[in-house]
């Protein structure tokens, strides 16, 4: 089989949780035979076609990162993808599906799938409604549009949970029978202890609570750092690392800076994975507080370091924690039991032993990626032989 994937993120180019879950996908495929294609944006300095972990990787259009305008560069990049797909196939490259990662990739597979008449499968990572907590002005509603043709053009929808299933069927009045749920994975040899260059250090003595993710509101990091301030005249030795980028780091640092611990914080930005290896490695706790969370394979990939984890009760991720089982959940956004879970985890190692032992059980048994390929190669087969719409009977 061959493959024709669309992603407006792949490595080097990572930006959330989207690329590097094609990045996962497209070489665990790779390794069970499928001839996988990758279309992403240009990056400066990276060759424009690659052959990587199996994966031919074609870098088109202009990098991400230097536009100000994102809508219309989504737009421009678009086009770009499909001159990059009209020349593959013109070079003798027939594709027996097309996967299209999100409404950013949306038009180009659209219009692939309709010209070339190859079957689409789409995967929703996340709705502009989830994200938003709603639909507020003109682009929102443009993308929720978008969002809403892909899924019903598609021949089939993947998405990360159940949560993201439900919230489809709400939001694009999809029928059940034409979304598969397939996690995200974790690849554990990544997770494994690599020659650590230094980046970050952090010093004896110090115990470290780390986020890592991007600096958005809808991951909370804000309740994280009110949580964080309630604990840190009783618990002096205690640091909060916040790794990622983001629109909010500025008014985070403000947070911290006005509640009196800024000191006690580290932005540290991006972090690659050497970094990402060590601080799981040192960390007391890892707390993900998202107020919307389709999946969150970064609490997954702490999970399988043996990182113990607290996380919001919501979304994907109450999918995946068993409270007080393999971890702790708390309401989200409630600043006040956060602070009480992480004391609590704290003050009692034996409980705390018992998660992370749990978590890496769960993660090693349910969420290993040679599985989850071998599950969107059966939906890829499932839709060779399905027309698209995923409209249920009688809705236009």
């Amino acid at each position: 089989m061959k493959v024709l994937m669309l992603s407006w993120e792949y490595p080097p180019n990572i930006v959330g949780g989207l690329g590097q879950h094609v990045y996962d996908l497209s070489r665990f495929m790779a390794r069970l035979g499928v001839e996988v294609h990758v279309i992403t944006p240009r990056i400066e300095g990276i060759p424009d076609n690659d052959h990587l972990n199996g994966v031919y990787i074609h870098r088109a259009g202009n990098p991400s990162n230097r536009q100000q305008n994102f809508k219309a560069w989504t737009f421009y990049f678009n086009g770009d993808a499909i001159r990059q797909a009209v020349a593959l196939v013109s070079n003798s490259e027939s594709f027996d599906v097309i996967h299209a990662h999100d409404w950013l990739a949306a038009y180009a597979g659209r219009a692939l799938s309709s010209v070339y008449e190859i079957p689409l499968v789409s995967t929703i990572h996340a709705t502009e409604h989830g994200r938003n907590r709603g639909l507020y002005n003109r682009t929102q509603h443009e993308i929720n549009e978008i969002e809403r043709n892909l899924a019903a053009e598609a021949s089939h929808v993947i998405c990360c949970s159940r949560f993201m299933k439900n919230e489809i069927i709400r939001q694009f009045g999809l029928s059940a029978e034409g979304i598969s749920v397939i996690p995200n994975g974790v690849d554990l040899d990544q997770l494994q202890d690599v020659p650590y260059q230094p980046g970050i250090i952090i010093p004896e003595g110090v115990w470290p609570v780390v986020f890592l993710g991007r600096l958005v509101p809808e991951k909370g990091v804000d309740c994280l750092i009110r949580a964080f301030s309630r604990l840190s005249a009783d618990y002096t030795c205690l640091r909060l690392y916040v790794c990622g980028k983001g629109p909010e780091r500025d008014r985070l640092e403000k947070l911290g800076q006005e509640l009196g611990i800024g000191e006690k914080i580290e932005f540290t930005g991006f972090i690659e994975r050497t970094d990402r290896n060590y601080l799981y490695s040192r960390a007391c706790i890892a707390v993900f507080p998202s107020i919307y969370e389709p999946f969150g394979i970064v609490a997954l990939e702490a999970m399988a370091a043996g990182t113990p984890v607290i996380a919001s009760d919501t979304g994907g991720l109450a999918e995946i924690i068993e409270n007080r089982q393999n971890g702790l959940l708390f309401p989200p956004g409630d600043d006040k039991s956060l602070a009480a879970a992480i004391a609590e985890l704290l003050d009692d190692p034996d409980q705390t032993d018992g998660m992370r032992f749990k978590a890496k059980n769960r993660v090693r048994e349910e969420y290993d990626w040679t599985c989850l390929a071998s599950a969107t190669l059966n939906v890829y087969k499932k839709a060779q032989f399905k027309p698209g719409s995923g409209y249920l009977d009688g809705e236009q």
